[in-house]
This record gives structure tokens, C-alpha cells and sequence, in this order.
């Protein structure tokens, strides 16, 4: 091999060299878990696929957060995985869904949840008609309560489309565990109960940690509400006792009336001022985690460490192609 054709492949070289660096400190994953998801062993979520456990799926608790309650079955259609789907359904309005409490989380790091396929329709004997009165909604609670009218429920958007949702982003959430657990909330609404069946299927639910976010800032200690102290009464302002007058009577018959003195004027009356009541004091809402702007998201700590390194050494290993391939 003659010295000119091994400069030109150590310049190839030097240039798949950099662009790997580059792919390394620019090109990680945006997801950890392996589609489908809901079967990937790493996923948080239990039974995330829905696989059959009594009426529903196991691992999975109903709720109801207004109207009357709607029926909730397990169902072989419709599905991603081969373990089937949850179907919400009723003949009238709803707005109910299924709930799962995920244990062993860690305070102030940030998880990714996906609700990875829904379905939205109507059934008029038999088939399913897709319609834009039902739809669907994603709630974390970071706390980990169980009371989907809790003020630290964190709601995704409505999804009313008619259209099968599949990896949708408003179906995707990432937030800051405030404790060791957080409650999961799959929601499904129908708003029109007029004629045919409104169904919901929910199937493939994931969720992992995001290490590469940087830990959030942790709550600050809830204010102890100050009880209101008694305010005392003002004194009421006492009368001057007045000592009878002994009037002589002259005696002759002739009664004269004693002469009328006009009345002591009273003092003015005193200002009291009235305490202003301590306000109580109001608990603050957790703060949500930044949503995913899209599939590729910029670690914000690739300044640092690895980042550095693959960026330097990319623009050294471009250097050095550059410099061979024009010898």
C-alpha cells in the first residue's frame, strides 16, 4: 500500500471517527424501553400490556370522576400486544376510568409516562363508528393520591378526534415524582348519549425514569395554617355614678320645682381598631415536569463529561482527515 492511499483511508477514518463522536454526544435515545413497551421487563407501569385479571386488567383499580358509573370489561380487540385491551363503555354519558399507583420511585427525579393506544367510538349494532363526542385524557399524580379531583393531579389535554390515538404526544407526560409513588389516571369521557354505545379501549401503558433531566428542586415545607387568636373586647366605657340630691322642701304649701340643669354632654365616642385576620396560609401545587418538545430532546448537561469529550474529539478527528486528505 502505497503512502498516498493510506493517508486517504486514514482520512476516511478520521471522519467516521468524528461523526461517531458527534452521534454519541448528540444522537442517545430519547426512550430506554423497547417497543412494545408495555412488555419491555424495565417498564415501571405493572400489566401495562392489560393482560386479563378478573373483570379487567390485573394491577388495575376503576374510578369515577363524574356521572353515573359506566361499564368497564376486559376485551380481545383492538389492541397493540397480544394480551387484549380495557374497554370503558355505556349507553349514556360517562366520565370514568381505570387507575394504577406505581411503587419504588424516587423524589425529585423526573419519569416519562406514555399511554401508548387508545380508541374512541361508537357502536351501533356492531360496528364501531368513529366519532368526536368521546375522549380520552391523561392525569398524573406525583404525590401518588388516589383522588382524581386532587388539586395535584397533573391533566394532560382532552383528545376528542374520533381517530385511534397511537403514541400521541398528548397522551405523553413527563413529571417530577414528589414521594416514593405516583398514581397513573387513564380517563374516558363521552359527552353525547344519545343513540348507540360509547366505547374507550386502553391498551399499552409505559413508563421509565429520565435520568439525563437534571433532579427537580424539592418541595418546600407546607406553611402550618396560624389559628386566630381571640381578640379581647373593648372595655365599655363606664357611667359616672350620680349621688341623689337632697332637696328641702319649705314648709309652706307652695311646692317650687328644683331647676332643671341641662345634661352633662357624654365624651366622644372611642375608635377600637379591629385586628386584620391572619390569612390561611394555602398549599402550593407541584410543579409539573417540562413536556417533551418531540422525539430528539437535548440533554441539558451535554456541556459536561461525555458531551465535551465526544464534541472535542469529533472536531480533532475532522482536523486530522482534513490535514491527511490533503497531503
Amino acid at each position: 500500500m502505497s503512502i498516498k492511499v493510506f493517508r486517504r483511508f486514514a482520512a476516511v477514518l478520521c471522519f467516521a471517527l468524528a461523526l461517531g463522536l458527534l452521534a454519541l454526544a448528540f444522537g442517545s435515545p430519547a426512550y430506554a424501553l423497547r417497543d412494545p413497551c408495555a412488555l419491555d421487563p424495565n417498564n415501571l407501569v405493572y400489566n401495562g400490556s392489560m393482560a386479563q385479571g378478573g373483570a379487567i386488567a390485573d394491577g388495575w383499580n376503576t374510578f369515577i370522576f363524574d356521572g353515573p358509573a359506566p361499564g368497564i370489561r376486559w376485551v380481545g380487540n383492538e389492541q397493540i400486544d397480544p394480551n387484549g385491551s380495557v374497554q370503558i363503555y355505556a349507553g349514556n354519558t360517562f366520565d370514568a376510568g381505570i387507575q394504577q399507583t406505581v411503587k419504588n420511585l424516587q423524589p425529585g427525579v423526573y419519569y416519562w409516562v406514555r399511554w401508548g393506544y387508545s380508541l374512541a367510538a361508537k357502536s351501533y349494532d356492531g360496528p364501531n363508528v368513529r366519532v368526536n363526542s368521546i375522549g380520552r385524557k391523561l392525569g398524573i399524580d406525583p404525590t401518588g393520591g388516589t383522588d382524581p379531583h386532587s388539586p395535584n393531579v397533573l391533566w394532560g389535554p382532552d383528545l376528542f378526534d374520533g381517530n385511534a390515538a397511537l403514541n400521541r404526544p398528548e397522551m405523553t407526560m413527563t413529571f417530577a415524582a414528589r414521594a416514593a409513588t405516583a398514581t397513573i389516571f387513564l380517563r374516558a369521557m363521552a359527552r353525547d348519549g344519545s343513540g348507540g354505545e360509547n366505547r374507550v379501549w386502553i391498551d399499552a401503558i409505559c413508563m421509565e425514569a429520565k435520568p439525563e433531566v437534571p433532579t427537580a428542586t424539592p418541595l418546600a415545607p407546607t406553611a402550618t395554617p396560624i389559628p386566630p387568636t381571640a381578640t379581647p373586647r373593648p372595655a365599655q366605657p363606664t357611667k359616672a355614678a350620680v349621688a341623689p340630691t337632697k332637696v328641702s322642701v319649705p314648709p309652706t304649701a307652695t311646692w317650687t320645682p328644683a331647676p332643671v340643669n341641662s345634661p352633662t354632654p357624654l365624651p366622644p365616642p372611642t375608635r377600637v381598631e379591629t385586628p386584620t385576620p391572619i390569612p390561611t396560609a394555602r398549599f402550593a401545587r407541584p410543579i409539573a415536569g417540562p413536556a417533551p418538545d418531540g422525539w430528539f430532546a437535548l440533554d441539558p448537561n451535554l456541556l459536561t463529561g461525555v458531551g465535551v469529550s465526544s464534541i472535542f474529539g469529533s472536531f480533532l478527528m475532522f482536523a486530522f482527515g482534513i490535514v491527511l486528505a490533503r497531503r
